[in-house]
């Protein structure tokens, strides 16, 4: 199985936001916000759109995307998978003076429950989709 996906790395150097996904191989874990393109989108028209269907959030990415690749053997519940999950993202910087509260479930979409602020030095990447562990700097 294949999926290719565009992302957002949102955050500091301490913290990032992420949702928490509800359905696929990585139910129940915190992933990057983003998701599949749609014919004829762009790469940033994408990043736009799941920014405000997972966050509820208007920003449009600036900035050159990066390429990552993992392979999946495993999905979130243990069941033996092979997902070849590539995808590109961009970081993301939040306009001065807008803050989301930390475990935010305001905002759902079909594959998200809300979003949380995960800390890049003392969160547990074992609640992290193996997607956002390969963009994240742990």
């Amino acid at each position: 199985m294949h999926h290719f996906g565009v992302y957002a790395r949102i955050g500091d150097a301490a913290h990032v936001l992420l949702v928490r996904k509800t359905r696929g191989p990585y139910t129940g874990l915190l992933d990057l916000p983003g998701g599949t393109p749609e014919p004829g989108e762009t790469w940033a028209e994408t990043l736009e759109r799941e920014l405000h269907e997972e966050l509820g959030l208007h920003l449009t990415p600036t900035g050159a995307f990066k390429h990552f690749a993992v392979h999946v053997h495993q999905s979130s519940t243990g069941t033996p998978i092979s997902l070849h999950h590539r995808g590109v993202y961009v970081d993301v910087h939040l306009p001065a003076g807008l803050q989301l509260a930390a475990g935010s479930a305001d905002v759902t979409s079909p594959d998200t429950a809300g979003s949380a602020w995960f800390d890049l030095q003392t969160g547990d990447p074992a609640h992290l989709s193996s997607a956002a562990r390969a963009v994240l700097p742990l």
